[in-house]
Formats: C-alpha cells, structure tokens, sequence
C-alpha cells in the first residue's frame, strides 16, 4: 500500500480496499485463462480500475483541502467514479448479464449479484448528491465528511466486486454454451464504443484509464483497442479534464505515480 514512485513510503492505490487478484480465478500473473473464464478475468480489471479510483479519492479527500484551489477539481474527479460506477452496473443489469441468462439458459443466473447492487445503492447517492452540492456550493466541501460516507457503503460494494468474480468464474460448468473468449471481446468492444459519446471520451474512458496498472499482475494495455486508435483518442481527448487526472494514480500510459494528496 505504497507508492511505486521514487520509492516512498506514501499510501497508493492498492489500498485500503484490496485489489483483486487473478488468483481468485486460479491463475498466475500472465497466464492464459480459459475461454470460459475471459469474462471474469475482464470483469477483474474493470473492478479493481474502480477500486483504485475510490482507494485514491479516500487518500486524498481530507489532504487536498490543504489546497483550495485544487479542491473543484478533485470533486469532479470524485463524481466522475461515482457516475461510471453506476453507469457499469446500469450495463450489467440491462444488458450484459441477461446475455448470460440467454446463454446459459438459466434465468436468474446473474440475481445475487443484482441485489447486491441495491445494497450499497443509497450509499452511492448519498456521496453523489454530497459532491454535487459541495460543487455547487450548497455545502462547504469536507474531506472528513467524504470520507465517512465512502465508508458506510464501500466495504459492502467491495465484497460485491469480489463476490462478482466468483460468480463468474463458476462458468466452467457452462464452458459448452458459447465460445466465452469471442463473447467477451464483441461485449468489451460494444461497452467501448457506447462510451464514445462526448462525456464518455472526456471523462469515462479516461478516468479508467488512469486508474489501470498495466504492471499489476502483467495485466498490459487496456481496454482491448488497436494500440494506434488508442494513441489517436488520448492525444483528442484526455487533456481536456487534465486537471482532474491528477488525482489518479497511474499517468495515461497505465504507469504507477504518487497520489499529490495521499494521506
């Protein structure tokens, strides 16, 4: 739980909620998953990119008040986890896990998972509707605060993360029904391009890209596009909310840095 750069001692973004491991699944680092479980091994890269950007808004939200100036910024960058948090979980429900029940032919497959995102869903709006007001002004903005909210519903919403990947990875005993592997990319694929709308390329796409370690677990480049359209959609788009980036914890090339207000 530590930076990476310039070897300090200053808390990062594996911390203080856990990343997930592709050792849940019954990897190593690097090695090739089955078909089956290409979804999961995905889905473990997309949760722990949200992990790391909760793990660096509670680092850093008491500290960056130190700085006035950079608090509007940092508030943006909040909101942007809460609103792609919700948004993934929009897509799994009304899309991408009644593809499962279709494919597995079992309805119902996916339902613990559902309700486990009503069981952090009034915590979300309430840090939502916090930083919505401290951005308007209606309340004064206050890190300690923020911090108490993430923790009355984070540690629910990081057992559901978790919990997630095992659902997933129990598709071994559906291994016949598709070829998971093509599945999984035409999905990664639609789930990139429903993003190129003007806030996704702005905002969501690379929120998670600064929040993706290329070197954790030799995950490597993501998401799955061409390595010169990917080049083309960070020089258009990601200087646009620079200012917002700098709360993250790894630059536009997946490379670990230090938190400027980690605590």
């Amino acid at each position: 739980m530590t930076s990476t750069e310039n070897g300090t001692s200053r808390p990062w973004a594996d911390g203080p909620f856990d990343l997930i491991s592709i050792a849940s699944l019954g990897y190593k680092p690097g090695e090739t998953v089955e078909p089956y479980h290409s979804m999961a091994a995905e889905m473990i890269i997309v949760h722990n990119c949200l992990i790391r950007g909760i793990n660096s808004v509670y680092l850093q939200c008491v500290n960056v008040e130190r700085s006035s100036a950079s608090v509007p910024a940092f508030i943006k960058y909040a909101s942007s986890w809460g609103q792609i948090l919700h948004a993934h979980h929009i897509t799994e429900e009304k899309w991408i896990f009644p593809e499962i029940e279709a494919i597995t032919g079992e309805k119902g497959v996916m339902d613990v998972n559902v309700q486990q995102h009503h069981a952090f869903e009034e915590g979300l709006k309430e840090y939502t509707a916090y930083l919505q007001n401290a951005e308007t002004g209606k309340e004064k903005y206050d890190g300690a605060k923020l911090k108490n909210i993430i923790n009355s519903f984070m540690p629910v919403l990081w057992q559901h993360l978790q919990d997630e990947i095992l659902t997933l990875k129990a598709f071994d005993k559906y291994k016949e029904k598709t070829d998971w592997a093509k599945w999984t990319k035409d999905t990664a694929a639609k789930v990139v391009k429903a993003t190129q709308t003007a806030a996704g390329m702005v905002v969501d796409l690379p929120f998670m890209v600064h929040n993706h370690e290329v070197a954790f677990e030799q995950a490597g480049s993501w998401p799955p596009i061409p390595s010169f359209v990917f080049f083309i959609l960070k020089f258009l788009y990601f200087g646009k909310n620079s200012d917002w980036w700098q709360f993250a914890p790894c630059d536009k090339s997946g490379k670990a840095r230090d938190l400027p207000y980690a605590l």
